[in-house]
């Protein structure tokens, strides 16, 4: 057995006449009388509410017997079809969730029981190391929001955060190299190394992962250091604040 008992987006079995719309609240009426819930996914609102959710649950059917409805709600759909046997239900279930996680419109899971899903609710913290060789803490708890495309798993995760933190850093040393060489920044203001660590949940409990890059110090010539001297002068002379 498996039908679509409602839903706001597909036909349902009343919809497509293969069962009355009596049976069908009747079936409602014992998922929500007699269901347990087995599994979920869900993801919340900016405010700790549940504003997606997807689950299985347990139920005995009008006639007796046990049953097994997934059901799926967010703020613009909401669905419920009823399987025969748990397999079908839990592999119906997997699939959903899965499909969704990697959906570009899709809500990004905060907590799933479905292994290797990605799950938006991430912590991090960044470090950088100097030219002396010591580690910086550049943000100690940060959160972000990774489609479900870019984090598939955590460790994906912390890839993808290290690459938008190292993504200019040649260029932000090669700037830190010539202001300290014309004595308007610090010594060793240079990057060598950005390291990311992620902390997430997994189907196994809490899991951390890091990832880190190394730079290469920029050394400037003097050609480069003469010429960034005359650009910042020419900044300068063209700057309409001096002309008040």
């Amino acid at each position: 057995m498996h039908c679509i008992l409602s839903s706001t987006v597909d036909s349902s079995a009343v919809d497509d006449g293969t069962m009355s719309q009596e049976e069908a609240d009747e079936i409602m009426e014992a998922i929500a009388s007699t269901g347990t819930e087995l599994r979920s996914s869900h993801s919340t609102d900016e405010y700790g509410n549940r504003d997606t959710e997807a689950k299985v649950v347990a139920f005995t059917g009008p006639q007796g017997g046990e049953l097994w409805a997934v059901a799926y709600e967010d703020s613009e759909v909401a669905q419920t079809a009823v399987y025969g046997n748990r397999h079908d239900a839990e592999g119906s279930y997997e699939s959903q969730v899965r499909d969704l996680a990697t959906c570009g419109m899709s809500p990004w899971w905060d907590a799933s029981d479905v292994p290797g899903i990605a799950l938006a609710a991430i912590e991090y913290t960044e470090e950088v190391r100097d030219e002396d060789d010591r580690w910086h803490t550049v943000t100690e708890i940060g959160t972000d929001r990774l489609s479900a495309g870019e984090m598939p798993k955590v460790g994906d995760a912390a890839a993808v955060l290290l690459e938008r933190a190292a993504l200019d850093q040649d260029g932000r040393n090669e700037l830190s190299a010539l202001q300290a060489a014309i004595g308007i920044g610090p010594e060793g203001a240079q990057v060598t190394g950005r390291r990311v660590t992620v902390r997430g949940t997994a189907a196994t409990g809490p899991v951390a992962h890091v990832m880190a890059a190394v730079f290469e110090p920029v050394r400037p010539t003097e050609a480069q250091v003469d010429a960034y001297r005359e650009y910042l002068a020419q900044a300068l002379d063209e700057s309409p604040y001096d002309r008040c």
